[in-house]
């Protein structure tokens, strides 16, 4: 049995993610099913979602079967939880419930830091309780905690195979808490005031991974001590779930055009939608190391000539990511060729890929971890125009299975040090090359990432099977 304990999940119904990490999760979860590994994912279920996510999160309710419910103590609250089960074939999502609390309001938003330590603690203690009591801790091969915040798991319970997966370079994948809050809940003195959480992760477990090549020179830097056991695993995609079934089986460039002009004009019609012009897409969680005043700047400079897909979601605190969510939606109100679809929805996001002839991926280089929406649309035959961030220089060949601009960072650098207008100078210039060449080199795209970026590659390098 293999154990992947998150603070988020990405299905293809309800609204239990943020982006990336849950988005993988999902994907991990489909394809252990596929595969017939036994796999249980624990993760709390969110009443709201990330963000206006009730009604998608009542549709997950209507899938969920409750499977047990238990009492477990929080700081000084007793909380009954539900653990509530989605399941298909071997694999299993564990969606704890808890009933008398309001920690499990909405994914990562909270009022206070305290506030975020007893979240994070919640998660780790249902964990705990439910593989005491449910699977038994001698059945499990692995226990994999997703990011920093079920690494209080460990200091609930020894097991000599935990893992931590490391997510994102950017600090708040690492949250610090103050070690007073650690003696309350736990009795321990740690020497230092604050205590990092990932670096408890890490002291703990048998071995880290991160999630592409570049990331193992950020934690190199950010956390030396544990390189010894670092090692990468880049991300993938279960392919089945992303990839539009009519493009399955492909004989020739000429058969990939036909097809993929039939997929755009169906997903597109789906959208609400009809057109002709060549359509850019840029859908992604909307902050700001992932540079979404590109594609404003882009539809200006473009006009009418293009078609365009944007769309995401903001963090309900982070103003400035906001003011881009109205942004788009003024922007999209006010142009016929523009699309705008707010939220986080796995679903949308297929029908995006699916209706794009280029995909972007604007990061500023070095605060992206992987990315896997080049990935999706690559598996599609849509290339991508991509700053070299994540692990797109792992897998594109620049002008032959998509785009790279920009310099190749591999450090943290404050947004003011880039140099925003030369790389939206060098971005527009390959959008206008793409722009002329997006079926051949979509083509190769096709046939190139498969290979690398299936979800087979990584369960394997990850020890499932």
């Amino acid at each position: 049995m293999i154990v992947s304990v998150t603070a988020e999940i990405g299905l293809d119904i309800g609204q239990n993610f943020a982006g990336g990490l849950g988005i993988l999760e999902g994907d991990k979860f489909y394809a252990a099913a596929r595969l017939g590994i036994n796999y249980t994912v624990i993760t709390l279920l969110y009443r709201r979602g990330y963000a206006d996510g009730e009604g998608k999160q009542r549709e997950l309710l209507s899938h969920l079967n409750k499977e047990w419910e238990n009492e477990i103590t929080v700081g000084d609250q007793r909380i009954m939880v539900e653990y509530l089960a989605y399941t298909l074939n071997t694999a299993k999502v564990i969606f704890a419930n808890p009933l008398n609390t309001n920690l499990n309001d909405q994914l990562y938003v909270e009022n206070s830091n305290d506030e975020r330590f007893y979240k994070c603690l919640l998660l780790a203690k249902v964990a705990e309780n439910y593989i005491s009591e449910r699977i038994g801790w001698d059945k499990v091969k692995f226990v994999d905690m997703q990011e920093a915040c079920p690494a209080f798991l460990p200091l609930l319970r020894y097991f000599p195979r935990y893992r931590i997966v490391v997510h994102t370079p950017a600090p708040w994948g690492h949250p610090t808490f103050p070690s007073h809050l650690f003696k309350k809940e736990f009795s321990f003195e740690f020497p230092l005031d604050h205590v990092v959480m990932t670096d408890i992760g890490l002291s703990a477990s048998i071995e880290g991974i991160v999630v592409s090549k570049k990331m193992l020179k950020h934690v190199s830097r950010t956390f030396p001590q544990h390189m010894h056991k670092i090692r990468a695993v880049t991300n993938g995609i279960e392919i089945s779930r992303w990839r539009n079934p009519s493009l399955n089986m492909v004989k020739d460039l000429d058969d990939f055009m036909k097809k993929r002009i039939e997929v755009k004009r169906d997903s597109i019609k789906k959208l609400g939608k009809d057109t002709d012009k060549p359509t850019i897409a840029w859908l992604r969680r909307i902050t700001g190391y992932k540079r979404p005043d590109f594609i404003l700047r882009l539809i200006d400079d473009l006009k009418d000539d293009v078609f365009f897909i944007i769309g995401g979601l903001a963090h309900p605190k982070d103003y400035s990511a906001v003011e881009i969510e109205r942004k788009f939606k003024e922007i999209s109100d006010k142009r016929n060729n523009v699309i705008y679809i707010r939220g986080a929805d796995a679903n949308f996001m297929k029908l995006a890929i699916w209706a794009s002839d280029i995909w972007t991926f604007t990061p500023y280089s070095g605060w992206e971890a992987s990315g896997t929406s080049f990935m999706k649309a690559g598996i599609n035959g849509i290339p991508s125009v991509a700053s070299r961030d994540g692990a797109v220089t792992e897998i594109i060949n620049d002008g032959y299975n998509g785009w790279l601009y920009g310099e190749d960072r591999d450090i943290l650098l404050p947004f003011n040090v880039y140099d925003d207008n030369k790389e939206y100078e060098e971005f527009i210039n390959k959008i206008k090359v793409a722009l002329n060449k997006y079926y051949e080199v979509g083509y190769n795209a096709y046939k190139t990432f498969p290979a690398f970026c299936s979800i087979d590659r990584l369960m394997k390098e990850y020890g499932y099977y």
